[in-house]
């Protein structure tokens, strides 16, 4: 196992290269931490998944398979091909071990052992339910199984790393630089997908981020991580879930919000744009005592922010803010973030579920953190991220489903993600 990576990373789906609710190796490949690790050059180990975790619902959208039972089945076969599995991986660790719908503070609670200990629980549960009751277990066999295998993928119980944090793992290995996206766990997925504010704490949120920030300014101090690059919570507004009940044609004259805004997955919940507007301002003041915070607790040194909240902001063609200058235009094709659309050619930056992006979507992030690490330690990218060849790389864009009529079991499913990543859950 080398030690004194050049890169690691930890935190959430946005990190873990989740696309669609998909997990899987293709799209480990073009989580942001790879792309930025690419673009300097750095030797960066992705997860291998032997398999996705539970299913890939891209292809089930394209097979048609796409109804209650087959979604069942297909969970349960890929559960227990997890646990009937020895060895997962040949790596005992990777560089990336970012986990899809954690926390902040799970980053130092989750291990491999009190994770895999729920998997065959689980997938009992998820075999005993009737109809949709099922889905709402899901989410939690979907962490328990990418926990396990991210935080210990020899499997092995005698596994150094089989009773160790994300945070320990990352003391363990000693990275020059450490990447962390998390955070929209904490309450900001849910403003996102069901367009409510009742799960929203800004204090609760700036409470976790202190701790979390003292843990990794006492392990810098001890040389464990010698600079880490935090990004800063996403603009809301910006996502793509977030729509007016209607498709818009342009704002009203004089506004900079739409009258309203529902998740468009299900047309489910309701905010005022006063109420919108009031959200993006909340998580912008948010950041600022986030950045202020921390930089305190770092002493000025060691840790630099990278304005997630800007850059979609920059890139924000669904309020038709975005200007020439930032547009992305790839063949015939607007890449913005409005829900993907077949024809005319629409979306692109975020997948079917309106709420984790593209790999061209990951890719501008991993241009904002590359131009981050750049100005703080004056390296410049050795092959600088393209994004046409994000979208070249992307199986969802290239290959569009010819359906993307959005079912009543994809609503509860992604709700029922969204339940599990509540604060508290």
């Amino acid at each position: 196992m080398p030690d004194r990576p050049e890169l690691m990373a930890i935190g959430d789906s946005i990190y873990n290269g989740t696309r669609s609710l998909t997990t899987n190796a293709e799209l480990a490949a073009l989580a942001v931490p790879a792309q930025v690790a690419r673009a300097f050059g750095w030797d960066f180990r992705t997860p291998s998944y032997p398999r996705e975790i539970l299913f890939d619902l891209e292809d089930l959208f394209r097979s048609g398979r796409f109804d209650l039972d087959g979604l069942k089945q297909s969970v349960l076969a890929n559960a227990q091909a997890w646990l009937d599995q020895g060895r997962w991986s040949d790596e005992d660790c990777f560089d990336n071990i970012s986990i899809a719908q954690t926390t902040i503070a799970d980053q130092a609670a989750l291990t491999y052992n009190n994770s895999v200990s729920k998997t065959a629980g689980l997938i009992d549960k998820v075999r005993d339910a009737e109809g949709f009751d099922f889905v709402g277990v899901v989410p939690a066999l979907y962490e328990a199984i990418n926990a396990s295998f991210l935080l210990n993928p020899s499997n092995d119980p005698a596994s150094v790393f089989a009773d160790r944090t994300p945070l320990e793992i990352v003391a363990e290995r000693r990275p020059k630089r450490l990447l962390v996206n998390i955070g929209i766990n904490d309450g900001i997925w849910t403003i996102c997908l069901m367009a409510t504010k009742d799960q929203f704490a800004p204090d609760a949120i700036a409470t976790d981020m202190h701790d979390l920030g003292v843990r990794l300014n006492d392990m810098r101090q001890a040389g464990r991580i010698d600079r880490v690059y935090l990004n800063l919570l996403p603009k809301p507004s910006c996502v793509a879930n977030l729509m007016p009940r209607v498709d818009p044609g342009a704002l009203p004259r004089g506004a900079d919000y739409f009258p309203e805004y529902l998740g468009r997955l299900g047309q489910i919940g309701g905010l005022s744009g006063a109420e919108m507007k009031a959200l993006d301002q909340g998580v912008r003041d948010l950041n600022r005592r986030i950045a202020d915070d921390l930089t305190e607790t770092f002493g000025g040194d060691g840790l630099a922010f990278v304005d997630a909240y800007a850059m979609m902001e920059l890139h924000d063609n669904k309020h038709y803010r975005e200007t020439r200058e930032h547009e992305v235009w790839i063949k015939d094709w607007r890449i913005n973030n409005v829900p993907l659309q077949r024809w005319p050619h629409k979306g692109g930056l975020y997948g079917l579920d309106n709420l984790h992006p593209t790999a061209v979507g990951y890719a501008i992030l991993a241009q904002a953190v590359c131009q981050r690490i750049e100005a703080v330690e004056g390296l410049a990218p050795v092959a600088p991220i393209d994004l046409a060849a994000a979208f070249r790389s992307d199986s969802l864009l290239t290959d569009v489903p010819r359906r993307l009529d959005i079912s009543l079991l994809l609503i509860n499913l992604v709700v029922a993600f969204a339940a599990l990543a509540r604060p508290g859950a």
